[in-house]
């Protein structure tokens, strides 16, 4: 039986209050990211600006943005281009299906995964942003998260009270060519998902978050716990931990093989660790 929206918002471990949300936006001043590139190529990124397209020199291009290489090999002058950072848009894709719903620790993976998308979306502050949370319409606006991060709230709670939705796809609207994706989801990364971060990385460069709970990757020594799946019911006996713990590095190793070729960033996030926790430290970053 789905829960009133009372019970709901009376848990502290269920509940997503706005205000939650709005407290991520200190977040966005520190830098998740802390590797840097032990080597920059001729062609570093300028401050600022992001690589666009490289095409022949005409009257007007900045000189110093000339490809010598290039040119030398065509015979013809060859320019890049480049975006302006600060007009780029700020896309995030949340996933908010049945198995974002679960959480063993102090909170659910589908509430750690609004967070996350909170504080991407303040990163984005003054540019446009855009944010698809679940199988509801995009949202879009030219510059503050906060009318996003209401109806986030709204999405999330619904989720919650109806807990029988599947993973939803990134919508069919087109973004800005080469404008980065943020898509946050679990460490399952299912066929139809692959497929459509596919065609996505033909025209953006995607950033992978998977939100994982502790229970996934170990069993604790002495549990017993009652378990659900489509084929039916069970038991995870603590006895066969190190069966679960090296069945869970052999998915693990599975898709990130099949992400590689596909992502330019790739992150994990502990769900039973706080947000504020892990961003201060820098998020574990396989790629």
């Amino acid at each position: 039986m789905p829960l009133s929206e009372a019970a709901l918002l009376g848990d502290p471990l269920l509940a997503l209050p706005l205000a939650r949300l709005l407290a991520t936006r200190s977040l966005a001043r520190l830098a998740p990211e802390r590797h840097t590139p032990q080597h920059r190529g001729r062609f570093a990124r300028q401050p600022g600006l992001t690589f666009k397209e490289l095409r022949p020199y005409q009257s007007g291009d900045e000189v110093r943005h000339i490809d010598w290489r290039v040119t030398a090999r065509l015979g013809r002058p060859h320019t890049r281009l480049y975006h302006d950072e600060q007009e780029q848009t700020c896309a995030v894709w949340l996933d908010l299906g049945r198995d974002m719903y679960f959480g063993s620790r102090v909170q659910l993976k589908a509430r750690l995964g609004a967070e996350l998308a909170a504080a991407l979306l303040w990163q984005g502050l003054g540019r446009p942003l855009w944010l698809q949370a679940g199988d509801g319409p995009a949202l879009a606006h030219a510059r503050r998260p906060e009318p996003l991060l209401a109806e986030l709230c709204a999405r999330y709670t619904q989720g919650l009270a109806h807990r029988e939705a599947a993973q939803a796809l990134p919508a069919h609207q087109r973004l800005p060519d080469g404008c980065a994706l943020h898509l946050i989801t679990d460490r399952r990364t299912p066929p139809p998902l692959l497929h459509w971060m596919g065609q996505l990385a033909r025209r953006h460069p995607l950033r992978l978050w998977q939100i994982v709970d502790p229970l996934e990757l170990a069993l604790p020594p002495h549990a017993r716990l009652p378990v659900t799946s489509h084929t039916g019911r069970g038991w995870l006996d603590g006895e066969r931990r190190h069966d679960y713990a090296a069945a869970a590095r052999a998915q693990d190793e599975a898709q990130l093989a099949q992400l590689l070729p596909l992502v330019k960033r790739l992150y994990r996030l502990d769900n039973g660790r706080p947000l504020a926790e892990q961003w201060q430290e820098g998020p574990c970053r396989l790629i």
